[in-house]
């Protein structure tokens, strides 16, 4: 069971290695490629299968809020969001929400509501 580890030597010296010569060493600025280049880089990247990415829309449902619900209920939102035509969960809450909002007929809220959809 006795299986000693052999101490791994970089160099036969004892020399401290140099972290900022070894930077310098690995370290290249190369010029930035021009306009041309970048393109003749990304036709060849398209030819083997790499395509630029598009810019997505950002979402405005960026906060999660994790409720605890019936069982069933995550179903139901389903079925209600189908129903009324909305994309997801987020966007049906959301819709319940304003129609909640409405039906108290809170001005309150309502401008609340609306600050809230404006960004």
């Amino acid at each position: 069971m006795d299986n000693p580890r052999s101490k791994i030597v970089i160099d036969d010296n004892d020399e401290d290695i140099s972290l900022l010569k070894v930077l310098a060493a690995t370290s290249s600025k190369a010029a930035p490629l021009t306009d041309r280049q970048l393109k003749e880089v990304e036709a060849q990247s398209e030819t083997l299968g790499f395509k630029r990415r598009e810019n997505r829309k950002r979402s405005p449902y960026i906060i999660q809020k994790n409720i605890k619900i019936r069982v069933g209920m995550d179903e139901l939102l389903g079925e209600i969001g189908k129903a009324i035509g909305s994309k997801s969960d987020q966007e049906t809450f959301d819709i319940a929400i304003s129609k909640l909002v409405e039906s108290i007929g809170s001005v309150r809220l309502s401008s609340m509501l609306e600050e809230l959809s404006k960004r």
